[in-house]
């Protein structure tokens, strides 16, 4: 199935829908058009489903002489959460997201294909995602505050990160990662380098 990240969008119910015109792409068969939005036909929607599930969770991780998936990764941090964590709550499920509470906090842990509608993504709820990431988005995440105090992307094959979120599931996912499999997730150069070109940060010398 072509274009991923916008069926992605349309499958996703914190968006839904799309301009009519960014869809030009995708299968018309797969699509209501309602005025200039559209939207994904409620019978495709399995048929979508499965093969996103599918593409988020092959996504192929080499870290030294570990080679898995973004799946197993997942589904290692859910069991972690589930049954290792006492005061961490799973109050949903699925192959490719978790809804999670600490205390009063709570978060979204999720797989994505592609970042469309993104500032959607953690409007409700903070979202710490799991996917890609390149330097656009990394820019884009350090140039509006608002998105990145409610949105962290974390690209487990890079080793990098971009984001301000303040979650302590981000931390435990940190050291999750740490702890199983030895690793540690930095900031992306692009992500950094637009904090300090903005003031933000600074990076002193000594």
């Amino acid at each position: 199935m072509k274009d991923l990240p916008l069926i992605e969008a349309l499958l996703d119910p914190r968006i839904g829908s799309v301009p009519a015109a960014n869809a030009g792409r995708l299968d018309p068969d797969l699509l209501i058009r309602e005025g200039e939005t559209v939207r994904l036909r409620p019978e495709r929607q399995p048929e979508a489903e499965l093969a996103l599930a599918r593409a988020v969770r092959e996504r192929a991780v080499e870290w030294a002489s570990l080679t898995t998936t973004q799946g197993e990764l997942f589904d290692a941090l859910t069991a972690h959460f589930r049954d290792e964590l006492d005061e961490v709550e799973l109050h949903a499920t699925s192959p490719t997201a978790l809804d999670v509470a600490w205390r009063r906090e709570r978060a979204t842990v999720e797989l994505r294909a592609g970042y469309v509608e993104c500032e959607r993504i953690g409007a409700q709820r903070p979202a710490i995602v799991l996917g890609p990431l390149d330097d656009t988005l990394s820019e884009r995440l350090a140039a509006e505050p608002k998105l990145r105090e409610r949105l962290v992307v974390y690209d487990l094959a890079a080793l990098s990160k971009a984001g301000a979120l303040r979650s302590s599931v981000a931390v435990f996912l940190e050291w999750f990662l740490r702890d199983a499999y030895g690793v540690k997730v930095l900031a992306s150069a692009a992500f950094t380098q637009g904090l300090v070109s903005r003031g933000v940060i600074s990076l002193g010398m000594g």
